[in-house]
């Protein structure tokens, strides 16, 4: 049985004031208190409990790394998508910040055969009127799967979500940017026609600026296209 004054022992232990301060004031967290304790010791400690995510993430919580600890249990746990479905929808229903999406997103871990389940299950997330539920169908989407036809359908599923929720139209400026790594010409033309708000044009074109895969040419192609429109 996982205790959480145990686990709120080991956290403390691993605390630093100094990123605690710095961590504070990048996340953004609304209800909870942040601790300091880094990414990589909080997965750590998730994948040690990955086996027993249902009882994890259960426990009671006030803390931005208890959060963090719940999610990645959920996501590193080796069972079958379709039993611990259940807990990614509550952990997307759960979160208020981009740090608690993202970084569970990133330990989501699935088996080949379940790619088309992830995928089905990225999408309704998406179509979410919450904003972190939808990010986090949207991150699912660009960074597990990167296949044209994939990529095509969330770029549909991009026109048709409402904008005006900062991190979801965040997530998609994100996206934008990861598949022009691959699909430059279809970003170009996307950026061009596609109806999504200025607003995430220019942060895509933002994002894509700063990349580091991406060539000068097509930056220079999406900023002249995107500069156009304003």
């Amino acid at each position: 049985m996982i205790e959480r004054e145990k686990l709120l022992v080991e956290l403390e232990s691993l605390s630093e004031e100094k990123f605690r301060i710095f961590n504070e004031k990048i996340v953004h967290t609304s209800k909870y208190r942040v601790i300091g304790v880094r990414m990589p010791d909080l997965k750590a400690i998730a994948k040690k409990h990955r086996a027993d995510y249902k009882e994890i993430f259960e426990l009671p919580y006030d803390s931005f790394e208890e959060i963090i600890i719940k999610g990645a249990a959920v996501g590193f746990a080796d069972v079958p998508l379709c039993e611990k479905e259940p807990y990614v929808i509550r952990y997307a229903e759960m979160i208020d910040n981009w740090a608690e999406c993202d970084c569970f997103c990133s330990c989501i871990k699935v088996k080949k055969s379940e790619a088309d389940d992830l995928l089905r299950l990225a999408e309704r997330l998406m179509y979410r009127k919450e904003e972190f539920v939808s990010r986090v169908g949207t991150v699912l989407m660009f960074s597990k799967f990167s296949d044209e036809p994939t990529v095509r359908k969330a770029l549909a599923i991009y026109d048709r979500l409402p904008s005006g929720e900062y991190y979801r139209d965040m997530a998609v400026a994100w996206g934008i940017s990861v598949y022009c790594v691959r699909y430059p010409q279809l970003i170009v033309k996307y950026l061009e026609h596609s109806p999504i708000s200025i607003a995430v044009k220019l942060a895509a074109a933002q994002k894509i600026r700063d990349s580091r895969r991406i060539s000068d040419e097509v930056k220079r192609r999406v900023t002249d296209t995107v500069n156009a429109q304003r």
